[in-house]
């Protein structure tokens, strides 16, 4: 079984309401690089009922913070019974500066945008600037030790046309807190219209998923560069 497969079949076992939707999603590709972490201090932002947390090696200390209490005891008692949990939000992390190697946040930025968004506290300027975001880097910048990397994860605005984040909302975003980071683009494949039908993105993985391995197209989604900034979801590895 692919680890694609494995791990779809478990999230929609404990809890089909939490299943992401997308059989190539970009978190596959990040469990797969968290995946060769060990004995590190590691905090999964948002991480809800323990899908990524449950994923990493157990020779790490692994804290998942999420807001929902209800998904918090679902990660305790149907994921990962030895994953540390806190219930609390990204714009105030409880954690002393410097203490965790590596930070998980994964589809979770955007949120702050859509927030902003609604409650029109929006800065406009060279970039659009939303404070949500930047308060959630900067309480990352702080609890993140150096050296140490921070996995981001995050919708492309180009490809969902919403309230997604765009590259360069993004790129101006990262670079107030951080010097060393690198913005991947995850499914440079094209949406042409609305119609299923017509979305490369979604119909060229699943074709080749019928004689390659999920695990291996997933790799492959990954691209360094993008024609006009486009895909589907960014990667994001930032150093500290």
């Amino acid at each position: 079984m692919s680890e694609q497969k494995r791990i779809k079949t478990k999230i929609l076992k404990v809890d089909k309401s939490k299943w992401w939707g997308d059989d190539f999603d970009v978190r596959f590709f990040l469990i797969s690089q968290l995946k060769k972490i060990r004995n590190k201090k590691i905090l999964d932002i948002g991480g809800g009922i323990g899908i990524i947390s449950s994923e990493i090696h157990e020779s790490n200390f692994r804290v998942n913070i999420d807001t929902n209490f209800e998904d918090l005891l679902t990660c305790k008692n149907k994921m990962d019974e030895k994953i540390h949990l806190v219930c609390g939000s990204m714009s105030s992390l409880p954690f002393r500066n410097n203490i965790f190697d590596d930070v998980i946040c994964s589809n979770l930025l955007e949120v702050g945008k859509s927030n902003d968004i609604l409650k029109k506290r929006i800065i406009k300027g060279l970039g659009n600037y939303y404070p949500s975001v930047m308060t959630a880097l900067s309480e990352i910048f702080n609890i993140t030790n150096s050296p140490g990397t921070i996995f981001i994860t995050t919708p492309n605005n180009v490809y969902y046309k919403s309230n997604k984040l765009t590259f360069q909302e993004l790129n101006f975003s990262l670079s107030k807190y951080f010097k060393k980071f690198k913005i991947n683009f995850f499914n440079v494949y094209k949406k042409f219209g609305e119609y299923r039908k017509f979305n490369l993105a979604n119909i060229i993985p699943k074709l080749n998923a019928k004689i390659q391995n999920p695990d291996k197209i997933i790799s492959n989604l990954i691209k360094t560069e993008s024609s006009n900034n486009y895909s589907v979801s960014f990667y994001v590895e930032v150093k500290k």
